[in-house]
């Protein structure tokens, strides 16, 4: 699976918002350096929706509830919360810590696409945490590989409902 694969089967927009910017200086700002999937992916598609039900961060996006460095410090500002005020056992560590996890992306029911940020970019896995709960899924593939496999049901994340597309998804640029 490429992100060449996913386009075939999840047509990108004609005009993808927010789908540029310098990568340098948010990498600088957030630490880290991206996986060229996800690049790519942002390049393709922009800011969006898949299915109405899975939105990938944008780090060029304006909007806070899209913007990957602000979001993705909500999320984990929220996961340091749980732990530090609730005693919830968060099974990985946590971004900035070296391998930890880094959001990416957010579903309409609230559940959390990580980064395991373990090794180099190009090694970083999918885990999710589904919404209100302590359940965290771990995927071994990379996230235009996850997007390609939930969308086509080889994949299935006990986070997401069952019938979560029951057909190929659309993306809508948001």
């Amino acid at each position: 699976m490429s992100l060449e694969s996913l386009v075939r089967k999840l047509e990108p927009p004609l005009r993808p918002l927010e789908a540029t910017g310098d990568w340098s200086s948010i990498e600088d700002a957030m630490g880290v350096a991206f996986p060229d999937d996800f690049k790519r992916f942002i390049g393709i598609y922009g800011s969006g929706v898949i299915g109405e039900f899975l939105t990938i961060l944008n780090p060029f996006s304006t909007r806070p509830e899209l913007n990957l460095p602000k979001q993705s410090r909500r999320q984990l500002d929220v996961l340091l919360a749980l732990q530090d005020t609730f005693g919830e056992q968060i099974p990985f560590k946590l971004h900035p810590i070296k391998g930890g996890l880094l959001p990416v992306g957010i579903t309409d029911n609230g559940d959390v696409i990580h980064w395991l940020t373990s090794g180099g970019a190009a090694d970083w896995t999918i885990v999710v945490n589904e919404a209100r709960s302590p359940d965290y899924e771990h995927f071994a593939c990379c996230l235009t590989q996850f997007i390609e496999g939930v969308i086509e049901r080889s994949i299935r994340c006990r986070a997401f409902p069952l019938s979560i597309f029951q057909a190929l998804p659309a993306f809508r640029s948001l």
